[in-house]
């Protein structure tokens, strides 16, 4: 039997926006501009390293080890540094150039509109984002996702990020929210789910490859549209 819930919450990136294959376009547009090939540097090589360092500070940021600005640039100049062409101004021209690059991009994940058009007329919709303010506002109304949500909660707004207790407490203290009336779907085990689950909140794991995890989410869907046979 279905469970009655009145709430959902989304998490965004590569949940219903996808993170990944945006990011890779708004790579490949700055791989032209700044030239990269004539460097002798692959795109592939470029991107995965960026990522790397990316991660790294992300995990770094959400300690507390690092501030926002710091992860933003150091990102870059570490990547420049791996692939020997140490620049600080390049690393904060390809900082700038990325945010404004990727927050354009659309492509959402398989059957992110199918199931927002489904659960619209059923349940009272939220975002829940670690992501910076001047990049997800606009992520979110470029790719149509905007009309479907009640509210975006961020990290930034919340003075705290997932899976911190803070991040949830003042989630659940804007939407007005119980948490055993919700139930939260994200692609992260530890950032999503386990989260999730510490503040009394029901999960879906949307877990569209079958990675590997030692989290337990409710359930677990490898498609969007596999919610339908939970809400």
């Amino acid at each position: 039997m279905k469970k009655k819930y009145q709430f959902v919450f989304f998490d965004l990136d590569n949940t219903l926006w996808d993170f990944t294959s945006n990011s890779r376009k708004a790579f490949s547009v700055l791989f032209e501009k700044y030239r990269f090939a004539d460097k002798g540097i692959a795109f592939d090589h470029f991107n995965t390293v960026y990522h790397r360092y990316n991660d790294e500070l992300w995990e770094a940021y959400r300690q507390g080890k690092v501030d926002k600005q710091t992860l933003r640039w150091k990102r870059f100049y570490l990547t420049l540094e791996e692939l020997v062409i140490p620049d600080d101004q390049l690393a904060r021209s390809l900082d700038h150039d990325y945010i404004e690059t990727s927050k354009t991009m659309t492509g959402l994940m398989e059957g992110a509109i199918e199931i927002l058009e489904y659960l619209k007329p059923k349940y009272s919709l939220f975002l829940l984002t670690n992501g910076f303010n001047e990049v997800q506002f606009t992520k979110i109304r470029n790719s149509g996702l905007e009309p479907y949500f009640e509210k975006t909660i961020t990290s930034e707004m919340a003075g705290s990020l997932k899976p911190n207790a803070g991040f949830w407490d003042y989630a659940l203290q804007v939407t007005n929210v119980l948490p055993e009336t919700s139930i939260m779907i994200g692609d992260d085990p530890e950032t999503d789910i386990a989260g999730a689950a510490k503040a009394g909140i029901d999960t879906v794991l949307y877990n569209p490859n079958g990675f590997p995890h030692t989290t337990h989410p409710g359930h677990e869907i490898k498609k969007l549209t596999e919610l339908k046979k939970i809400l």
